[in-house]
This record gives structure tokens, sequence and C-alpha cells, in this order.
């Protein structure tokens, strides 16, 4: 039987949601020191770096995609609330991209292999709900058509994502920032020359 790609128990109590998060640390740790083969990055070694049963590890995880699905979630609800939550003198369009381009900080590995196992695990639908979620972080101007939201938006996440599969050294260039600021402005000035903007009451566009 195929392994669902859900966790098979969401914890309450606060010791239940430390053991989850211990294993999802657990995986994390293995994945940087030692790579995504099959034959060291397991739920064994996982169970094992976290200091459980392999058991208690199939209460709250069916498989290592499992493992790997949950901690791309965690780390877009983290992203969200931190954005949420920023004071800075900077504009929120940067803070938002920054955001997005710092996720995992200092764990590449788990990131590729968390995005792939989101991207495997989530329907097109469920996907589609995620990539919308991530892309509130990017404030909406209000007078932009929902058309040209969705494509701005889902240019700049779909910027971050390749080159996060792609492990592209890019990431990690300063200048990644400042391009992907590049698009948005010049889209913004692009789309008020155009005419594709119009006069809407103040509020986000669906995105």
């Amino acid at each position: 039987m195929t392994r669902t790609a859900n966790p098979t128990r969401e914890p309450k109590q606060a010791r239940a949601r430390t053991t989850r998060d211990a294993i999802l640390e657990a995986a994390a740790q293995v994945l940087e020191a030692e790579g995504e083969a099959d034959a060291v990055f397991n739920t064994n070694r996982i169970a094992t770096r976290a200091g459980v049963s392999i058991g208690t590890l199939y209460q709250y995880f069916t498989d290592k995609q499992a493992i790997l699905a949950a901690l791309a979630r965690r780390e877009i609800l983290a992203i969200r609330a931190a954005t949420a939550k920023a004071a800075t003198n900077e504009s929120a369009e940067r803070l938002a991209v920054r955001s997005l381009i710092r996720a995992f900080p200092d764990r590449p590995r788990t990131r590729r292999a968390a995005l792939t196992a989101l991207m495997a695990a989530e329907s097109a639908e469920g996907l589609g709900r995620e990539t919308r979620a991530t892309a509130r972080l990017l404030p909406s101007r209000p007078d932009l058509l929902p058309l040209d939201a969705f494509v701005l938006t889902r240019a700049v996440v779909g910027a971050v994502r390749a080159a996060v599969l792609e492990d592209s050294p890019h990431l990690r260039d300063p200048g990644f920032e400042d391009a992907l600021m590049r698009l948005i402005e010049g889209y913004w000035a692009s789309a008020r020359k155009s005419g594709s903007s119009q006069p809407r009451r103040a509020g986000r566009a669906e995105l």
C-alpha cells in the first residue's frame, strides 16, 4: 500500500508537538549532514537522530516524504508570521522578497528536498492554495488588475522556486533580491503605462 504524504497524527498536546518538532529537526540535520540518498536519509536514521522509536515516528508521519512536506509547510508558516510582524524601514515588497529568498537559512539541501516533496504531495489545487498564500506576502497594489497580480506574483514565487530546485548560485547572490525588485517595480510601471491597471477600491486583488 502506498503511504499518503500527510501526517497520520496532528499533535494537540505540548509533549506531542515537541516530539513532532524533534522528528522534523532530526530530518533536517540528517539531510544537511549526509544528503538525500536512501541509504542515509530514511525513517530509521531520522528516528534515531530524533531519539524516538520508529513506531513513534510513524504515529506522526507515514514516510520520509511526509516529513519533508511538513518541513516545507512549517517554513512557509514561519515566513508568513515573520513577515507579518516585522518592523522595518524598507518597503513591504522588499521585505517579502527577502523572506522568500532566505527561507531555510543555511539548510539548502533541506529546502530543496522539502519543496520537491511538497510539490509531489499536493494536488494541483492544494499546491495552488499554497502558492496563493505565499504570494500574499507580496503586497498587492489596489489598482492592479487581478490578471496582472496573478502574473506578477507567480513570476516572483516561480523564480525563487526555480532557484531552489536548480540549486542556483543566484539564491545566495545579494543581487537576486534586487533583480526581483526590478521585476516587481518594472511590471507595476509597465501596467500603469499600458493602462492595464484601473481604479479600484482599496484592498487586495485576488492572487
